[in-house]
């Protein structure tokens, strides 16, 4: 039996497949983990909207110590594409993510392992998945398209630097 909230956020996935914009949802892929800083990787693709556009948003941690603290993102934004939203919607629903139990999604409970997120929110709700190590291998496809904006949006959106929440610098990264 599938609980209201996962029911919800499959149903404004299915809408946002056949309209191929996101009207209230956010979609969130994470990956991070592995040993303290600067070793620390945490990468972030969010599907989301911006002043009624469509977006994807790529963040990147990075570390300077000429920082305080010294943690800093790398952040690109790129315009979304209905049928990119529609494509990841898609996948999203076929890969079975949210409806079915992956052995990745069992802790080992070991320090800094890397672990993978697949999150959705909408009206105030969020459901979530956490594989650890890698992810499941139904979800290649799936991978291949969030690979492929990350890509889009590092080659050709908009870049800025970020410290706390602010813009340090708009100019592309070396």
């Amino acid at each position: 039996m599938t609980d209201l909230p996962l029911q919800s956020m499959l149903t404004k996935l299915a809408e946002t497949e056949r309209s191929g914009r996101l009207t209230g949802l956010e979609i969130e892929f994470w990956s991070g983990g592995g040993l303290p800083p600067p070793y620390y990787r945490s990468e972030q693709l969010r599907l989301t909207t911006r002043g009624g556009r469509d977006i994807v948003e790529f963040a990147k941690l990075k570390w300077d110590q000429s920082f305080d603290p010294p943690q800093l993102q790398d952040k690109w934004l790129y315009p979304l594409q209905p049928d990119q939203t529609s494509t990841i919607a898609r996948l999203l629903l076929g890969s079975h993510a949210f409806t079915q139990t992956y052995p990745e999604e069992q802790n080992p409970n070991i320090a800094d392992i890397l672990s993978h997120e697949i999150v959705l929110t909408a009206d105030g709700s969020e459901v979530k998945r956490r594989y650890f190590r890698k992810e499941p291998e139904a979800l290649g496809p799936l991978r291949a398209a969030v690979n492929g904006l990350i890509d889009l949006a590092r080659t050709q959106g908009r870049y800025g630097l970020y410290h706390q929440g602010n813009e340090v610098s708009p100019s592309r990264p070396r």
